[in-house]
Formats: structure tokens, sequence, C-alpha cells
């Protein structure tokens, strides 16, 4: 079969490899159909993935159908729709126990520290797959469904509830994401980004108001929306650290700061302003029982996933889909792969 290989960063292939087989009654194989590209297999692909192990099959945004099943699976049967979980963790470390399992301390992701989904087939535990409608959701279509799973757990970090008014730091997919599940949870959501392709997309992802900070002032525009009491809650989904240091300066009394991304370097917070304000921040990092509501509800926001996602490739034009990603002019919201061929 064939896989996309990050054989050393900065170096991808398609590699011919063994179709993998079920060695453990609760495993399940899958086709893969289709993988969205995510910016962290960019990160992977360039060497910055701090976690990565090298060579690496990458991707964890996946759909496909099972293809067969350990004798202990029951309750699923070749031809149905599966969503991939990315991780899998221990279920005794504290972490586990106190419904932290995304955090374990023995975490595994797929398409970083073992193989993930840009390859043809893949066995995992039967664990780590969640069944979908076929007919309400296409392969395409379900592929998003892990990337929604992480604006769920964002916002549900943050806390986030009618009334809120909630500034969303860059209109990517992870952005747009949080933006609409957001506001799917009655805030009122500010968008924030510089490139005005992704921009323009913030209105149909629920934006009440997109703000160009680099054509106008954020902050001034913040303060009039709410009386200078500031926003309630910030995700800082752009991956630029100074936007963390001020958000403490943006935020009102009692608010929120929602990190979704790493820094290389540590950033400095004013703690003067953090506690005079009693201001929470949070760290997210991938999700933890999100699946079963994102899988529900996702066949209701299909007009987004359509907008999202821009540009679908066959797999063997990888390399393509990588650079339309990674090019700022390109229009590129959600890149998919697909294993159709």
């Amino acid at each position: 079969m064939k896989a996309i290989t990050v054989t050393e960063p900065n170096k991808m292939e398609m590699l011919e490899v063994e179709k993998p087989e079920i060695t453990s009654p609760d495993q399940v194989l899958v086709k893969i159909h289709a993988t969205g590209i995510c910016g962290s297999d960019v990160h992977v692909y360039h060497g910055s993935n701090p976690y990565a192990v090298y060579p690496r099959v990458i991707g964890h945004e996946a759909a496909g159908e099972i293809e067969a099943v350990g004798a202990n699976v029951t309750d699923l049967k070749p031809g149905d729709g599966v969503v991939f979980e990315p991780i899998t963790y221990c279920g005794t470390c504290y972490a586990c126990r106190s419904g932290h399992h995304n955090v374990c301390r023995d975490l595994k992701v797929l398409g970083c520290i073992v193989d993930g989904t840009f390859r043809e087939y893949a066995v995992v535990p039967r664990s780590q797959v969640y069944k979908f409608d076929k007919e309400k959701l296409t392969y395409v279509e379900a592929a998003t469904c892990e990337p929604y799973t992480i604006g769920a757990q964002a916002t549900w970090r943050g806390n986030v509830k009618p009334g809120d008014v909630v500034l969303v730091h860059g209109a990517g997919p992870i952005g747009l994401i949080v933006a609409d599940v957001a506001k799917s949870k009655g805030a009122t959501v500010i968008v924030s980004e510089p490139n005005e392709n992704r921009l323009a997309m913030a209105k149909d992802f629920g934006a009440d108001y997109s703000i160009n900070p680099v054509k106008e002032d954020l902050d001034a525009f913040i303060d009039k929306l709410t009386d200078h009491e500031g926003v309630n809650v910030i995700f800082e989904a752009a991956g630029v650290p100074a936007l963390m240091a001020h958000a403490v300066e943006q935020l009102s009394p009692a608010g929120c700061l929602v990190a979704m991304t790493f820094g290389k370097e540590p950033i400095p917070v004013n703690f003067k302003e953090l506690n005079a304000k009693e201001l929470t921040i949070l760290g997210t990092r991938h999700q933890y029982q999100k699946f079963p509501e994102t899988i529900e509800n996702l066949p209701g926001r299909l007009d987004r996933v359509h907008k999202l996602v821009t540009h679908v490739f066959p797999a063997s034009e990888y390399k393509k889909a990588f650079e339309t990603l990674e090019d700022k002019n390109s229009g590129a919201g959600k890149v998919i792969l697909t294993f159709d061929s």
C-alpha cells in the first residue's frame, strides 16, 4: 500500500509499504478514504514539532471504512464509516484519572509519535475509531470531524457561555472552527486576522465582527464594543506569542485566555494585570470525549464544512497539496487528501 512518510525533516516521500494486518482481537482494519492536512503535519514535515519521531507517516484527521474487525469487536462491521481519534493514553496516570486523558503522561499521537493516516490502510484499537452515518456525511466531510473536536475542546476549556464576548485571533481552519462553535454557544464573536482572504471567511463561521488588526485598531474596537470592559474569552489561534502577552490587557475582569498555540520561547505575562482582574490562563491540547457530540452536530454544519474545505487532492498530489496549504495567497482553508484510486 502507499504511505506518505516524512523520512527526516523537510523530506517527504510516498513509499510502498506492507498493508497492516489485525494482530489483536480488539483491533480494526480501516481503509482510509480522506485525510486532512493539519498545521501540525506541516510542523512535523519541517522539523518544528518538538514531539515528532522520524521516520513518520503523518496525518491524523481521517475518515474511512471498516474492512475487517478483530474477534472481540462486535459493534462494527465491514463497510461502516468511521473517523479516527488520533490519541491513545494509559488510563492510569494522574491526568487520566482526573479526566484529562488528552494530556496523559504516555500520550501517543497519530502522525507524530506513531504512524498516522496518510496511508491507504491502518490498524488501530477499536477504541480509537467512531462510527458515523455515511448517509449524512461523505468521507471528505467526515474528515473535518477531528478539527471540529478541537473547537469543542477549546470552547469547553474557555467555558464559553451565552452572552460572552469572544475574541478569536487567527482565521485559519482552527480559528474559524472555534468561532463557529463559540457562536453556536451563544457568544458574540470577534475574529482578528490580517490575511484578507481568510478574514472574508469569518462571517460564514459566526463572526459578528471581522477585524484586520493591521488596518484597524483592535483595542479601540474592543473598548467601544464592550464599553471599556474588555472581552470575556480570548482564543489565540494565530501562533503569535505577542498576542498572548497582550491578552491580559484586552480581557475583562474574570476573563479567560485559551492558548491554542505553542511558543518557541517563554512568553512574559503581566501578573499585576492578571491578579488585579483575576484572569484565567488555560492550555488546550487535542480533545477528550468530544467525538460523539461532534459527529452528532457535524451534519448540521455542512454549509460551513463546505466553505472550510477549499481544496481536495488525490494523495498522489501530496506535494501540490502541501504547497497550496502553505501558500498564504492560495485561499486555502482545509486541504484534504483522498485515497480513492
